[in-house]
């Protein structure tokens, strides 16, 4: 089977258990994280199989290599920010209040040479 057929060869089943044992038939490898993550999309996005399994194989997000099928590990992170709570910030968008209690450095106190610096420093 070429790649190319991959995709119509997937339209054909309804859950991923059942696409993933045709593929190890026809002598494919097909890492459990690929099927996570077509879980994922499935659940999340709430997709039939073969919608999900051409949304990440047209954004190659899956593609074959030899008689394997790669997974990009990537898509994970879309779906961990799907997870994440709405009230919840993502990590990087901290307002400075909530990060000065885990800002270390900050608890220290100010030297007097770091509060007044010498003359012509």
């Amino acid at each position: 089977m070429d790649a190319k057929d991959l995709l119509w060869f997937s339209s054909g089943f309804r859950t991923v258990e059942a696409w993933r044992d045709a593929m190890c038939a026809h002598g494919y490898r097909v890492p459990v994280h690929l099927c996570h993550g077509l879980h994922e999309a499935m659940q999340y996005l709430d997709l039939t199989f073969s919608v999900a399994f051409r949304l990440l194989w047209v954004n190659s997000k899956i593609f074959v290599n030899g008689r394997v099928l790669v997974y990009d590990f990537s898509t994970s992170d879309l779906w961990a920010a799907a997870k994440r709570p709405a009230s919840t910030p993502p990590a990087g968008a901290l307002p400075p209040a909530v990060a000065w209690d885990r800002d270390v450095l900050a608890m220290i106190p100010a030297t007097e040479e770091i509060v007044r610096p010498a003359p012509g420093a």
